[in-house]
């Protein structure tokens, strides 16, 4: 059996399938002091990024983790929160008034939440923030950011994927309210976990493409043998 042409395919195989891209992520953890929510009040919190290597943004991961003040005291459908870049016209809606729907104006009381927010959490059916499968205490893992800017529609337009193709460096601002009284939450920590997908530099592809074409050229002298 003539088994050159197959070879000759693992050799072209060896050349990576994403040869022009490469992937850059960084993370950043921000802690916020005291970070007590008034009840039926609100706080703003900013972080300015100027060292990332990020130009294009392509997908975006934050973390929140918020919990009762005093513990027990918390109640997750009082609260309101967005992520906003450089106080530009483009918002995120993390969370608006979890569990609140037609039928339930209240929402959900549990009493806080240590979780990563994220396009496509399919690690979690894909849930949104506001829809918890179960009553829980702290509310933890993996979640789609809820997106409605009203907590009685179905729409969720304020997507988190606004901010694809801008600059990480900027200032990133995370607003918070506590709209209904009763109940109240302190604001712990917060993190973002930023991605780009840029061009490998030319220096860099050429080396790789000739490389290949060494190991290609090798194996088919190898066979005439």
């Amino acid at each position: 059996m003539n088994t050159k042409p197959v070879l000759l395919t693992a050799v072209l195989l060896l050349i990576p399938p994403a040869l022009g891209a490469e992937v850059i992520t960084e993370n950043y953890a921000f802690s916020v002091g005291s970070g007590n929510i008034p009840d039926s009040g609100s706080r703003s919190f900013s972080q300015s990024l100027s060292a990332s290597q990020i130009v294009n943004l392509t997908k975006e991961q934050v973390g929140l983790h918020l919990t009762g003040n005093p513990a027990g005291n918390g109640f997750a459908g009082d609260m309101f929160m967005s992520l906003n870049r450089n106080l530009g016209t483009q918002t995120a809606v993390l969370l608006n008034q979890a569990g609140v729907t037609g039928s339930n104006s209240a929402g959900f009381s549990f009493d806080g939440w240590n979780v990563t927010l994220k396009e496509s959490a399919s690690a979690n059916g894909d849930n949104y923030f506001g829809e918890p499968t179960s009553p829980a205490t702290i509310l933890s893992g993996m979640w789609l950011p809820d997106e409605r800017r009203d907590p009685f529609d179905t729409a969720r337009p304020a997507v988190l994927d606004v901010f694809k193709g801008m600059s990480a460096n900027s200032v990133w601002y995370l607003d918070i309210a506590d709209l209904p009284p009763g109940g109240a939450m302190t604001f712990n920590s917060w993190s973002l976990n930023l991605t780009d997908y840029t061009a490998v530099p030319e220096s860099k592809l050429s080396g790789v493409l000739i490389g290949a074409a060494l190991l290609a050229f090798a194996a088919r002298e190898r066979w005439r043998r």
